[in-house]
């Protein structure tokens, strides 16, 4: 390992000061954080102590900080100054090397050195009394807000401070960064992290990360800029297969930098993509969580499909994704126009666009969606376009790319198996293999909302029981009739609720037999 530097921070290392403490505790506390506004207000306050704080450097790259500061402790009217810390920040993909350790090694004997009795901070409870530090109760120091806690901690650095009691109050710059506003504006000075809200959040030695890969008996974790190899914790493999991680999903993890990081738990979803798997009729293929908008990718060929584009659209609008249709290589059709009506009235959700990335028609339209912290995650047959499309909107080479076949007009796979990748800018893609055909079940919600008009109209039948054959006063016959509901569509929607129904109860059954299996080999 390179030598990790120790040093008096300088006004050049300012901003990079900042940013590595904005990802230090980003989305560890709470959504996003406020500590790289506090560090940078911090230097101008007049109790900021620059003589004892430090920065950490390796590589010629900032790593680490720790900034003191004068604190009081009053007792009526008796007020002690004793010295506090905070941030103590480590760059998240630096973590267990000890830089931390080493910030308080050459620190603390300068604090010694400076005069003041102790040292009283909040900080984390499983990690400071490895260095000497214990709760301020054994001092009778109490916290103005919150009187004592196991994170409120003190390490006594002369005798004199066994008579030090009273309240602990730190310099009045820590009570100024909480502003909502001021810390947004602040953090577009950064480059783009997404803040989240989870109700797992209180985080120090178990990260957070985000799923980028699935094997067969393996994971990648996106952390930061890294792809870790992981492994999940034991209690997974008795779990639901729905709970299992997928990728998209934002996952806590013990950090190993030696091998398998430790998957621990899959925080809470905003929706889920789930298909049946063509070759187990009935068992749910969990393919992409937590996704914005489904970019429903088909070219107009021979591939194009009505049929096929509605049952993505189904599977977007019950997984709590926006359905957008993108229809590629619009320079090959004479009548494009045609296909986005038709497109757009699967479902009053859907958008749809033409476009061609060849020559560069219609990608405008998409920019749109590519705002930072957006999830798109792309579906469609093998040779529609998915690859070439990104590489067009972001004008790089970051997906690989195939041609169709001449013979038939279909694709040949490129992608192989579901990842994440980050683009620049904030925007997360998911990419997935080409499927030609796309089942349903478990989706009667997403069927529900993309034949909505068809629901409204058969709750105007006369008879609640209508099979919209031979029933007079039948709302779906007479629209049909008279032009306002196509035929094809309305077998459309049969027919998929047929197919999701019976899918639905096979998936019931092989559940029920497997959880009767788990029951009596519970060590198969």
């Amino acid at each position: 390992m390179n030598q990790i530097i120790i040093r008096k921070e300088t006004k050049e290392d300012y901003h990079a000061t900042e940013r590595m403490t904005m990802r230090a505790f980003w989305n560890l506390h709470g959504p996003g954080c406020n500590e790289h506004l506090l560090v940078h207000r911090l230097r101008e306050a007049k109790e900021y102590l620059p003589e004892l704080s430090r920065v950490a450097e390796l590589d010629g790259r900032i790593v680490g900080a720790i900034f003191y500061s004068e604190a009081r402790v009053v007792d009526g009217d008796r007020e002690t100054k004793v010295l506090t810390f905070g941030p103590l920040a480590v760059e998240p993909t630096c973590f267990a090397m000890g830089i931390g350790a080493r910030l308080l090694k050459e620190t603390l004997p300068l604090a010694r050195e400076a005069g003041y009795p102790g040292i009283v901070i909040c900080g984390e409870p499983r990690y400071y009394p490895k260095h000497g530090f214990v709760t301020c109760d054994h001092f009778d120091i109490h916290h103005p807000v919150f009187g004592n806690a196991d994170a409120f901690l003190a390490l006594p650095l002369r005798e004199e401070f066994q008579k030090v009691h009273g309240l602990f109050y730190e310099a009045p710059v820590f009570e100024t960064c909480e502003d909502e506003e001021e810390i947004r504006e602040f953090t577009k000075g950064f480059p783009y992290c997404k803040p989240l809200t989870l109700s797992c959040q209180w985080l120090h030695e178990e990260k957070l990360g985000r799923i980028s890969e699935v094997g067969k008996n393996s994971y990648r974790i996106r952390f930061w800029e890294q792809e870790i190899p992981a492994r999940l914790k034991g209690h997974f493999y008795e779990a639901d297969p729905e709970r299992l991680p997928v990728v998209g999903d934002y996952v806590t993890f013990q950090y190993n930098r030696q091998g398998d990081s430790v998957i621990l738990s899959v925080c809470e979803r905003t929706g889920l993509l789930q298909r049946p798997d063509q070759a187990k009729t009935g068992v749910m293929q969990y393919m992409a969580a937590n996704v914005d908008y489904l970019f429903i990718v088909t070219s107009l060929n021979e591939d194009y499909s009505y049929n096929r584009i509605a049952r993505y659209v189904s599977i977007a609008i019950q997984g709590g994704a926006v359905p957008v249709v993108i229809l590629t290589k619009s320079d090959l059709c004479p009548n494009v126009g045609r296909y986005i009506r038709e497109a757009e009235q699967i479902s009053d959700r859907v958008r749809a666009h033409a476009i061609s990335a060849l020559y560069g028609i219609g990608l405008e339209e998409l920019r749109e969606y590519l705002t930072p912290g957006t999830t798109i995650c792309l579906m469609g047959s093998s040779g529609a376009g998915k690859s070439t499309l990104m590489n067009a909107l972001t004008g790089e080479e970051i997906m690989k790319t195939s041609g169709i076949r001449e013979d038939d007009d279909k694709g040949r796979h490129t992608t192989t198996y579901r990842k994440l990748m980050l683009l620049p800018g904030g925007v997360t893609v998911i990419d997935t293999p080409g499927m030609r055909e796309v089942g349903m079940a478990g989706v009667q919600e997403g069927l529900d909302e993309t034949f909505s008009d068809i629901l409204e109209l058969e709750s105007r039948c006369r008879f609640r029981n209508c099979r919209h054959d031979t029933e007079p006063g039948c709302a779906v016959k007479a629209a049909i009739e008279e032009g306002s509901l196509s035929a094809q569509r309305f077998e459309l929607f049969r027919s998929l609720n047929r197919e999701n129904i019976n899918n639905h109860a096979k998936k019931k059954e092989i559940s029920k037999w497997a959880k009767a299996y788990k029951k009596n080999n519970p060590k198969g």
